[in-house]
């Protein structure tokens, strides 16, 4: 239970009604202040109205008749000469307490009463004053007229406002609340899918790949990542196994050679020649040490390389290199400089020997190797004069351990694995490596800035 409270399709729906709780209360407030002064300020408009028409009726020498409003008429003594509405005592023989005589027109608060509209009569006859007020002995003087703003339209509006965010807002949060737990939930479905998916996977079953949904969005894009990372993790998978079957099928055979040598020199010593069985075993030791070498270097993983090293000067190394020699077919380069690839000397320098090792094997009299730049990218070509590479084979000779020389020995020959390697050191750096014509390999990389 506390698990499925904690969860991201729990916290989105609480999320989403509290600040649906927040939305509402804070919309709903404020909508209450707004009615509430649109109301308040009609009313201040009518009871000004009113106090103008109060006003100019007692300037005429006349009665108001018919007052649907309160309101207050106060003498300049203070005493009250005439009153209407429930929040005026009818007593007009004291003060009225709060209701002084002023002069102008304004809007006056009275404590406990509320808010009034304030107008004041010119100076009246004293005959005019006895005649409105019934009284006489009164001099001349101005009438202050006091009209209440009436509340209660503001108040009844207002209180619609409250019944609504009242019986709304309990039955609004949930709701939002409960939207965003079904949409949260159709969302994560196709995670729930592609975890369940993983779940499934194991080191025995790399080739099932996650459901990827048909919306392209975050989780169609994380789905087809995950899909990607399963396409390494597989092809590393496959890499591990290829080396232990590669390792368990090249070496137990010279091995177990080796080991025969050597017993059969130990059982036969006085009829051993003993220097030429060491040099025998050193050079079988050699070649497993090569052997050895390349399987590993197929099973790990190319490091990523900082810095850019030029293939020309590699490649005019190893060609002069040969040339020194003396041995084999004659070298020649042709290279364009700068010819930068971000790579590690060592492993631009493994491709390059690979090549013209492969070249010098099949080569009649002579091997060029052509280094350029072509669009960004550096283009490595080594040519033979071979009897070249049938169509039907220029894809076979880059696996592992393919002689198509039958007539060739695993000494004369190598192990098969030299243009394993230049493909995989090749294609673990985003470029291509092709056969073309008869004897040309051509390998393309892609260039690094200067």
């Amino acid at each position: 239970m506390v698990r499925r409270l904690t969860s991201v399709r729990a916290r989105a729906a609480l999320s989403a009604a509290l600040a649906a709780a927040v939305v509402f209360g804070a919309g709903g407030w404020g909508v209450r202040d707004v009615v509430r002064d649109q109301w308040m300020t009609a009313a201040r408009e009518k009871a000004t109205r009113d106090a103008f028409s109060m006003t100019s009726t007692f300037e005429a020498g006349a009665r108001p008749r018919g007052t649907d409003f309160s309101f207050a008429v106060v003498l300049t003594d203070g005493r009250r000469a005439m009153v209407s509405g429930p929040v005026f005592s009818a007593d007009l023989d004291r003060p009225l307490a709060g209701f002084p005589p002023r002069v102008g027109w304004g809007i006056h608060r009275v404590r406990g009463k509320g808010r009034f509209v304030v107008g004041t009569t010119d100076v009246l006859p004293a005959g005019q004053i006895k005649s409105l007020t019934g009284s006489g002995g009164r001099p001349a003087q101005r009438l202050t007229v006091y009209v209440l703003v009436s509340p209660a339209d503001a108040k009844t509006a207002v209180a619609t406002i409250d019944r609504l965010l009242g019986w709304g807002l309990p039955v609004a949060v949930p709701f939002v609340g409960l939207i965003a737990w079904f949409v949260t939930g159709r969302a994560l479905r196709p995670v729930e899918a592609i975890r369940a998916k993983m779940a499934d996977i194991s080191a025995h079953a790399l080739d099932q790949r996650v459901p990827v949904p048909a919306i392209d969005d975050e989780i169609t894009r994380l789905a087809r990542t995950t899909n990607e990372t399963l396409d390494r993790l597989e092809h590393a998978h496959h890499r591990q196994r290829h080396f232990v079957a590669d390792a368990s099928h090249e070496l137990r055979t010279p091995l177990a050679g080796l080991r025969n040598s050597l017993e059969i020199a130990l059982a036969y010593p006085e009829r051993t020649d003993w220097p030429i069985t060491v040099a025998s075993a050193l050079a079988d030791v050699d070649r497993l040490q090569c052997l050895a070498e390349d399987l590993l270097l197929l099973a790990s993983p190319a490091p990523a390389a900082s810095t850019a090293s030029d293939l020309a000067d590699i490649v005019e190394e190893q060609v002069a290199e040969r040339a020194h020699t003396g041995d084999g077919p004659a070298f020649t380069a042709h290279t364009t400089r700068p010819a930068l690839v971000r790579e590690s000397e060592t492993r631009l320098a493994r491709i390059v020997r690979n090549l013209l090792d492969n070249a010098a094997r099949h080569a009649r009299t002579k091997v060029t190797a052509t280094v350029a730049r072509v669009d960004g990218s550096v283009t490595l070509t080594v040519t033979d004069d071979g009897p070249g590479v049938l169509p039907e084979d220029r894809e076979r000779i880059f696996e592992r351990f393919v002689r198509l020389d039958d007539a060739r020995t695993r000494a004369d020959g190598g192990a098969g694995l030299g243009l394993t390697i230049v493909r995989d050191l090749v294609t673990g750096l985003g470029g291509t490596v092709r056969v073309t014509g008869r004897s040309t390999f051509v390998v393309t990389l892609p260039g690094a800035d200067t």
